[in-house]
């Protein structure tokens, strides 16, 4: 790292902070000095992404790394818009264990649509073809970043309309899974793609999506901005400002979920408190660690025996 011995102390300082960012206080001081060092915190933001995928190869990302440097590094870079980074985003969503994808890229279909089609490359058969592919079941994250990311590509004119309407026509006839099904019904509808709108309509009267639901959304324009995380995937345009404006939304940095004395007596509770390490996950889902015990008592642990199941 090149640069004054004050810059490259405080670029230490600021990597450190990130790394060891603590839960529900968003370091939004941290995150205006980091825009300041642009250039000399790309090289290490790239590399703490690298660790972080040669970790996940050898099977010990969630036993000895940590996600938020990562997480973070992921973030800065998309919206710099650094050459390069659209691939480590897909990189970091295709995980071969998908299981650090999640605990990786911690709320995936929500903000990492808007990082990715930040630094699109307009490959839209890429996309096509990794959502296509035959996934375990409880892949359905990454299926529904990329369909989010190819409504916010047609909307934005950013790639070929026509493949994409084609495909959403396809899954519709194809996929069983009734959230992607919904997921696809919501772009049509909030894309307004005129050539599958008759179908949508049939899809109502025939009760396979929610007529309330997809009428509100044909009604509505679509959300500029990057506010609404769970709705429009656009492109980050201020980077200061909408790149706080998705980490504050992190689940990380909400206040603690402190349960009722009902819902602590519940036999759902218990469970979830005796199968998950609730303390190590970064995102809102309950997630069995890898490294756990599995719930089956065959005294394996859950990475090497129920995970693939």
């Amino acid at each position: 790292m090149s640069g004054p011995p004050h810059q490259e102390n405080k670029v230490e300082a600021i990597l450190d902070a990130l790394a060891n960012a603590p839960a529900h206080i968003v370091p939004l001081q941290l995150l205006d000095e980091a825009h300041d060092h642009r250039e000399a915190l790309i090289p290490p933001f790239q590399q703490a992404v690298a660790q972080a995928h040669a970790l996940s190869a050898g099977g010990r990302l969630q036993a000895e790394g940590d996600w938020r440097l990562p997480c973070f590094a992921l973030h800065f870079l998309a919206a710099w818009r650094v050459p390069g980074t659209y691939d480590l985003i897909l990189d970091s969503l295709m995980l071969d264990d998908r299981y650090d994808s999640r605990w990786l890229m911690c709320d995936a279909y929500n903000d990492w649509p808007h990082l990715l089609i930040t630094t699109f490359d307009g490959d839209v058969a890429r996309l096509l073809r990794i959502l296509q592919k035959e996934d375990p079941p409880w892949n359905s994250d990454l299926r529904t970043c990329l369909i989010l990311l190819l409504g916010g590509v047609y909307h934005h004119r950013l790639g070929d309309r026509a493949a994409i309407e084609a495909a959403f026509d396809q899954m519709l006839d194809t996929c069983e899974d009734s959230l992607i099904v919904e997921t696809i019904a919501d772009c049509i509808a909030r894309a307004k793609m005129e050539r599958l709108l008759p179908r949508l309509h049939k899809m109502m009267q025939d009760e396979v999506v929610s007529e309330l639901d997809v009428r509100g959304i044909l009604d509505a324009p679509w959300e500029e901005g990057v506010k609404n995380l769970a709705s429009c995937p656009n492109p980050i345009v201020n980077p200061r400002q909408d790149l706080a404006d998705i980490i504050s939304m992190w689940f990380y940095f909400r206040p603690p979920f402190v349960p009722s004395p009902e819902v602590k007596q519940s036999k759902l509770y218990q469970w979830e408190i005796q199968i998950n390490d609730t303390t190590a996950r970064p995102g809102p889902f309950i997630l069995r660690k890898r490294t756990l015990p599995c719930n089956c008592d065959s005294g394996l642990p859950y990475g090497a025996c129920c995970a693939g199941k």
